[in-house]
């Protein structure tokens, strides 16, 4: 039997997004000041490129994030404002060393090859995480927030070990 689930999470806006928000509102009113006295010329065109990037970087902070599983194979990947679609990773459930709620302080002693973070938050609250080995990027750990389905399907293929000892058996 085939098993094929998705759900697609939004990311929430956070200090960083902000930041990123603030910092393109006063670049740009920076080089429009500027353009006024320096530009005056083409200052309608350098009013319209700032006024495009400002809205380009600023929606592009508009991530989703899609989890797919396939028959044992996970992959995540980033849409950005609706617009592109980045895999971020693809791996197969059996490489799973280790899977449960993600709390920061568990990992801070820990090192990894790669972080990846892909839940609602930035700092991973209500997040889960799967520690792994994975051939491309080495020893990783993923931050994401399933839903119930996803992690079921997931835990159906993740070894049996592992799954035991995160607690998840005789859950779902």
């Amino acid at each position: 039997m085939d098993v094929f689930v998705e759900q697609i999470v939004r990311k929430k806006f956070g200090p960083k997004d902000y930041l990123v928000v603030l910092g393109c509102i006063l670049g740009g009113c920076l080089v429009i000041y500027l353009s006024i006295f320096f530009l005056t010329q083409i200052f309608v065109f350098v009013i319209a490129g700032v006024c495009f990037g400002a809205y380009y970087l600023i929606t592009s902070r508009n991530l989703e994030f899609e989890y797919s599983v396939t028959n044992g194979d996970l992959t995540i990947d980033k849409i950005i404002n609706r617009r592109s679609r980045k895999r971020i990773l693809s791996l197969d459930c059996k490489q799973v060393e280790a899977i449960g709620e993600y709390k920061p302080q568990d990992h801070a002693n820990k090192h990894y090859d790669k972080k990846i973070v892909t839940s609602v938050y930035d700092d991973g609250r209500n997040a889960w995480y799967l520690d792994l080995r994975h051939p491309k990027h080495g020893h990783i750990i993923v931050i994401f927030s399933p839903n119930e389905r996803v992690l079921e399907s997931v835990q159906s293929f993740i070894p049996r070990q592992v799954a035991f000892e995160a607690g998840l058996t005789g859950k779902h």
